[in-house]
């Protein structure tokens, strides 16, 4: 009898998605709760793991936020804005790593539009040897 399967609490296993550019138009944006003028869709989600877009406005911000346990990728696909003190446009990437503080600030007239991803920080379980016990802090 082989290995049986780990319950990983993933739930994107064994799915291919393909969306078209015209299919990703298709989809709706969906306001950002609490967020005003800043819109999203979720491409992809498994878990606490999620991959999409976001859309601000021009005029408008999203307020600085922390992503405590969270590496966050983002890469601006439309406008322009200010991220982490300096201006970035269509092309540019930006990486937050967890507990660094960060906003959408001084949207260009255009809005800013962004592909993202969020993924929690990998936790490896205590282990405890003859000196030491490992702490993920």
């Amino acid at each position: 009898m082989g290995p049986q399967p780990v319950d990983t609490g993933r739930d994107d296993l064994g799915r291919v998605i393909v969306r078209t550019a015209a299919e990703l138009a298709a989809t709706p944006w969906e306001d950002l709760p609490g967020i005003e003028g800043a819109t999203h869709k979720v491409l992809w989600q498994s878990g606490a793991v999620s991959i999409g877009m976001i859309r601000v406005e021009a005029g408008r911000t999203k307020p600085e936020h922390t992503h405590h346990g969270a590496h966050h990728h983002m890469l601006i696909t439309d406008g322009s804005c200010v991220m982490l003190g300096r201006r970035v446009d269509a092309g540019s990437y930006v990486y937050v790593p967890p507990g660094v503080p960060h906003a959408v600030d001084d949207v260009g007239p255009e809005g800013v539009e962004f592909f993202y991803t969020h993924r929690p920080v990998e936790v490896r379980p205590v282990q405890v040897d003859d000196e030491h016990v490992a702490h993920p802090v």
